[in-house]
């Protein structure tokens, strides 16, 4: 599984030293692209579909933070010559993973294409794992009590149902429910249900084209700010990246 790059600097020199100097194996990455400016880029990046932008930030026609900002890339790094902050924050803003200052020091352009690398093959791979818990015979009692929570779940997922909530609704004690929800699945009861959710918001993006905040809502989240930070763990990106990566597919 490799990493889609794409490269966007004015500088030839510095832009061909990127390509050519390195390693992207050794990163899991590969070079799609390269242009020397944010209109030639933005183009590009609809075409190619990269994971990772590396990015100057002043260049001719359209710069690299309104480039950004156009685009929403899964992943960014900003290589710049400009110390202000204001930059910075601006990049932040964005959901920039870093921001390394030239003349660009290799060690510290490496260690930051690994970590960046690193987290979006393990959601890559998080997502990818998703998974049900496939419903037992009901040999015992066991079972029929994992059987009728996993139900509870499915049906009431947009709702606010709690482990309390899912033991009232079973008859048994909510820590016996705990543990043998852990046992029989592998995820706690919390874990399940917000993955359910997660996997049912794609579903409703990918599916019907809904405005977040409406697929937030009807998957049991009431706050935006935690729909978000729920989603991105899981799948790597925000509900807009995700969204605008549908609608380049389209």
């Amino acid at each position: 599984m490799k990493l889609k790059v794409l490269i966007v600097e004015d500088e030839e020199l510095i832009r061909n030293e990127i390509l050519l100097t390195t390693p992207w194996e050794t990163y899991s990455c590969e070079v799609v692209g390269a242009a020397e400016n944010g209109l030639i880029g933005e183009e590009l990046f609809h075409q190619l579909k990269p994971d990772i932008v590396i990015t100057d930030i002043r260049m001719p026609g359209q710069d690299g933070i309104e480039m950004l900002g156009r685009i929403n890339p899964a992943a960014a790094l900003i290589l710049t010559g400009h110390s202000d902050f204001s930059y910075a924050r601006k990049a932040i803003k964005l959901g920039v993973h870093d921001y390394i200052l030239k003349p660009v020091d290799d060690d510290e352009f490496y260690n930051s294409l690994k970590k960046i690398s690193e987290k979006l093959l393990q959601m890559r791979t998080e997502i990818s794992s998703f998974r049900e818990y496939v419903q037992q015979p009901e040999g015992d009692k066991q079972d029929f009590y994992i059987n009728k929570t996993i139900e509870y779940i499915h049906r009431k997922f947009a709702s606010d149902i709690s482990l309390c909530d899912a033991s009232d609704h079973i008859g048994i004690t909510e820590s016996y429910l705990s543990r043998l929800f852990k046992s029989k699945t592998g995820y706690s009861y919390l874990e399940y249900l917000r993955q359910h959710r997660i996997k049912k918001a794609l579903e409703l993006m990918r599916n019907q084209g809904r405005r977040i905040n409406e697929v937030a809502r009807d998957t049991g989240f009431r706050d935006m700010s935690y729909f978000s930070s729920v989603f991105k763990k899981y799948v790597g990106v925000s509900p807009s990246q995700y969204q605008n990566g549908i609608r380049q597919e389209d």
